[in-house]
């Protein structure tokens, strides 16, 4: 329900959904955010899918665990 939710209402999940292709694809995409860094919120998740996370340095931190 969450996703059908951001996917009325969030832009950036659109756009996120469409770089992806499929919401498979999305899901794994935020696994992978989530396994690699800290994020402060769903729009920087999105974002970090959008423009990499080299683009957004400096806003996040690197997992060390």
């Amino acid at each position: 329900m969450t996703d059908q939710v951001q996917q009325m209402s969030c832009t950036l999940f659109r756009a996120a959904w469409k770089k992806a292709g499929c919401k498979r694809d999305l899901w794994e995409k935020i696994r992978g955010v989530f396994h690699l860094i800290a994020v402060d919120s769903m729009e920087m998740l999105y974002r970090v899918i959008l423009l990499g996370a080299q683009k957004i340095s400096g806003r996040f931190l690197l997992d060390t665990s």
